[in-house]
């Protein structure tokens, strides 16, 4: 389904070509997306009918981790469209040098491990382990927040903390989210419970970038070579125009990352469970 999707964009997107969104390529696109997500969950609902299913829907059905799914889904999806972005926004809105971009991602990544880190040592030590990642995330979604109020003017100092923040506030949807989709079932599912969570991170990584790209270049004049840096320097979109596009990519990684935080907490809490140990055969 991915790889078809790829060949499609890439066929369209040859030579630099764009298409109106109301076009017969763009309803191609859309048609081949609706037919695959079809052919898709066609291929889940006969999985319990296959020895080895892709996802079993057995593990679907189980609210915590639907709702675990969905929380990595939007939260490490933020994550990776995060990465990506902050430089342009660090490069193009800011004005600052590819190495100060280099110190914002230091920050926000070593901010999300430090905020990984805490969460492992906290969820074994509080009861209500839910609240770790429930009361982190509100941090990074305020700042996501006044990032889109205020995307310009900015300091390298200040940004950097800002995003540091960030990173703090979603670094504990990494371990909580596989702890939890562990511990809801049983020891021989563990590995297909969580493929399925690294397979949603994934799939929320690919269209979460894919989100913010198009909020960024559209009504862009990007038909000019290079990357996309150089698309987007080139493209006659002053800095003010820029930081326009960025508040509503701040905008909406605070949206997702506060459906991640959501989901996490509606779910059922059920107790974390101890070691397994398994059973000795009899002698």
């Amino acid at each position: 389904m991915v790889a078809a999707t790829v060949v499609l964009l890439l066929a369209l997107s040859w030579g630099g070509i764009r298409y109106p969104w109301i076009s017969l390529p763009i309803g191609f696109l859309f048609g081949a997306s609706a037919l695959l997500w079809i052919g898709f969950w066609w291929r889940l609902i006969r999985a319990p009918e296959a020895p080895e299913p892709f996802i079993p829907l057995s593990v679907l059905r189980e609210p915590v981790i639907c709702g675990i799914v969905i929380a990595g889904f939007f939260s490490i999806g933020t994550i990776i469209g995060l990465s990506i972005f902050i430089p342009l926004y660090i490069e193009l809105v800011l004005g600052l040098s590819a190495s100060a971009s280099g110190i914002v991602l230091i920050g926000f990544m070593g901010g999300a491990t430090l905020g990984s880190l805490l969460a492992v040592r906290l969820i074994v030590r509080v009861q209500h382990y839910k609240c770790v990642p429930v009361y982190a995330a509100p941090l990074a979604v305020v700042v996501l927040v006044l990032l889109a109020i205020w995307p310009s003017g900015w300091s390298l100092v200040a940004v950097t903390a800002f995003m540091t923040l960030v990173g703090i506030g979603m670094g504990p949807m990494y371990p909580t989210t596989t702890v939890i989709v562990q511990n809801a079932v049983l020891p021989y599912q563990f590995g297909i419970a969580t493929g399925t969570l690294n397979f949603f991170r994934s799939l929320g990584g690919a269209i979460i970038v894919a989100a913010f790209a198009a909020i960024v270049l559209s009504g862009l004049d990007v038909d000019v070579p290079g990357g996309m840096l150089d698309k987007m320097a080139n493209a006659g979109a002053s800095a003010g125009e820029l930081a326009q596009k960025f508040r509503l990519v701040f905008a909406a990684a605070a949206i997702f990352l506060g459906l991640a935080c959501v989901a996490v907490a509606v779910i059922e809490e059920r107790p974390l469970g101890g070691p397994y140990v398994r059973a000795r055969e009899p002698e």
